[in-house]
């Protein structure tokens, strides 16, 4: 601005004098700066409040972030509250209802249709039999689908259904047909025994069945019979096949060990994994209620590989990738084989830390282990009109109860359980008779029932197991076969008794002394494994001839002549007789009689004669080379048809 004003005053000079000129630049000096003062007075004060709006941002911003932090705050503070008060089913997570102490989130559960099965197999019944819940104790269908569909709420993805024999319920197809349509239920399986198996396959496939455990203990059929104390191998082994043949489903064949019984047979179930896309279970021996479990007869996982790999060095176990999750089995296989091997070691190493499954007994009883004697009663919950959000409170209370694992094995063979064809017990101390049964009362305290008479103390189980009707002789005191006087034997008169069939099976068992039945068997190919002796139960030889084929000619010849014998068996038309003799070691031979027929009376005394028979002619056939010879014991094994049966169990 200045130059400017020189410029002007040089151009104009003339014009404008010197004093002049001096006096206007002084004054444009001054306002000049003036001017320039004014603007920086402004900058500074556009500075200052571009600080003071950054300082109210920041002040707001720091406000938020408290804001936020109270608000969070807050909001830990209402979790926590809500964490510290009770939650409602509703409100809580589904899966911690399953979910025990130990942090085991239960996925699996078993449930028993029945208590009914159509084989005695003896590692799972006892021989005296099991007293069996009246049908109205039993889960209805409606009752089964309910529970299904409450579990599966809750986590379940996994169902088994299981017996005694589920296949022997009438309405299994359409059971498992309307479990199989609910949602979130991933896997549906059954474990059977096989018999019936065949006729009900396709349509169990069609209703959502996917898994498939068929027990069989044996590939011999007399060993079969000898187990199961029943016939039909040839059905649960064609049974085995047909399954094989379907698409998307697994099978396994489970087959429960008992040294000195089927041990020597280890190897051979393993050989049927070479041709067969099929898991072989071996089950190490449990104990259960009346099943006479002793030591000497368990046989422990791994003794069961050291026998294996005898035969197949290159044996080898799944890695943990290749395993399925809470896998109850440790899985093997032979390199190049179709199949598979398992080993349920539930004795020798447990798995309970993973153990994820629940059981829910026939008779509507929920056990959180099946080693454990604790049961909680859900069929009497619902049948007393209790909501969903009552059983699921029910059910948790009962999970978060379950223990870190269960007992040793001779702990759990001294306790009380069900027999596993149950899985309560019945006291065994002191049997109640008929007349003498007082009302059981329950004491609300404990739980537990008593019997008045001697105040024994029975589970809420137990009271199923005695009936208030009196189907016994016991009150008047009498024998059939004496008159009442007592005087005179009197044969009974069955002329009012109705026709049904009838079947008994009696058995006996012998006992060589050491290499008898070597030298009778002449054995120049005899094999061993474990130092026990296999035999193939051909015929053996004595001086005076076959002696299994002559003994079974004399064992039929008394079960048809047993009316002549004993004096009050009635004379009766027998429809058939099977006398088998097994060599179950080296030592013992074993001699079971089956006799049916249709009739107004029994037939256990033909079968019971007809062993007895069987054993003196093979002691008679056997003499010369011992007298040694023992005839341990003869006894009637079950007998079936008319008022009774023996074991007492209902068909």
């Amino acid at each position: 601005m200045t130059n400017i004003l020189k410029s002007f005053l040089n151009r104009n000079s003339s014009l404008i004098n010197l004093s002049s000129i001096s006096s206007i630049s002084s004054r444009f000096n001054n306002y000049s700066t003036t001017t320039h003062s004014f603007s920086s007075q402004q900058q500074q004060q556009q500075q200052q409040q571009q600080q003071q709006q950054q300082q109210q941002q920041q002040q707001q911003q720091q406000q938020q972030q408290q804001q936020q932090q109270q608000q969070q705050q807050q909001q830990q503070q209402q979790q926590q509250q809500q964490q510290q008060q009770p939650k409602t089913k509703t409100e809580e997570d589904k899966k911690y209802i399953l979910t025990d102490k130990y942090s085991r989130h239960h996925t699996y559960l078993r449930i028993s249709l029945t208590e009914r099965c159509n084989l005695r197999c003896k590692y799972c019944m006892p021989e005296e039999g099991v007293m069996l819940s009246q049908a109205d104790k039993i889960l209805t269908s409606d009752e089964i689908v309910r529970l299904s569909k409450l579990f599966v709420s809750a986590g379940v993805n996994k169902i088994r259904f299981t017996g005694g024999e589920p296949l022997v319920r009438k309405d299994v197809e359409q059971l498992i047909d309307e479990v199989g349509k609910i949602e979130g239920l991933e896997k549906i399986g059954i474990t059977t025994n096989g018999i019936l198996l065949s006729r009900k396959l396709e349509r169990l496939h069609k209703a959502g069945v996917n898994l498939l455990n068929i027990s069989l203990d044996t590939l011999d059929s007399d060993k079969f019979t000898l187990i199961t104390r029943r016939l039909g191998w040839d059905r649960v082994f064609q049974s085995i096949d047909n399954a094989l043949k379907l698409e998307n489903i697994k099978v396994k064949v489970n087959c429960v060990i008992m040294k000195g019984l089927n041990d020597m047979e280890i190897c051979d179930f393993v050989e049927m994994t070479r041709d067969k896309a099929v898991e072989i279970r071996f089950i190490e021996y449990m104990p259960f209620d009346g099943n006479l479990w002793s030591d000497k007869k368990f046989l422990s996982y791994s003794d069961m590989i050291k026998i294996i790999h005898q035969r197949y060095p290159t044996f080898k176990k799944y890695t943990l990738e290749e395993e399925e999750p809470n896998n109850t089995s440790k899985t093997y296989h032979v390199p190049d084989f179709k199949g598979k091997v398992g080993f349920i070691t539930s004795m020798s190493e447990h798995f309970c830390s993973s153990c994820n499954r629940l059981r829910i007994t026939a008779d509507g009883n929920l056990k959180v282990c099946l080693f454990g004697n604790t049961e909680v009663n859900l069929r009497d919950r619902i049948r007393d009109g209790a909501t969903d959000q009552q059983l699921l409170e029910i059910i948790n209370a009962a999970v978060l109860k379950k223990k870190a694992s269960h007992a040793g094995m001779y702990e759990i063979a001294q306790n009380k359980n069900r027999p596993m064809i149950l899985i309560g017990e019945k006291p065994k101390e002191k049997k109640l008779k008929p007349n003498r049964q007082r009302k059981i009362v329950k004491n609300l305290s404990s739980n537990n029932f008593y019997i008045n008479e001697n105040n024994t103390k029975l589970s809420f189980i137990q009271q199923r197991n005695y009936s208030n009707k009196n189907n016994s002789n016991y009150e008047n005191n009498e024998f059939s076969h004496v008159t009442k006087d007592g005087k005179l034997p009197t044969m009974v008169d069955i002329s009012d008794k109705i026709i049904t069939k009838r079947t008994a099976h009696a058995q006996s068992l012998l006992e060589f002394p050491p290499n008898v039945l070597d030298q009778l068997l002449n054995l120049e190919n005899a094999t061993s494994s474990n130092n026990n002796k296999i035999y193939d139960n051909k015929e053996i030889i004595s001086k005076k001839g076959p002696v299994f084929a002559t003994s079974i000619v004399a064992g039929t010849m008394a079960v048809k002549n047993t009316s002549n014998l004993i004096p009050f068996c009635h004379p009766i038309p027998i429809d058939s007789c099977k006398i088998n003799i097994t060599i179950i070691s080296s030592t013992n031979v074993k001699v079971d009689c089956i006799v049916s027929m249709s009739g107004k009376t029994g037939v256990e005394m033909e079968a019971l004669t007809g062993a007895t028979i069987t054993s003196l002619t093979i002691y008679d056939m056997c003499k010369a080379l011992s007298k040694d010879i023992v005839i341990k014991e003869t006894k009637l094994i079950s007998k079936f048809g008319g008022k009774s049966s023996f074991p007492h169990i209902t068909n």
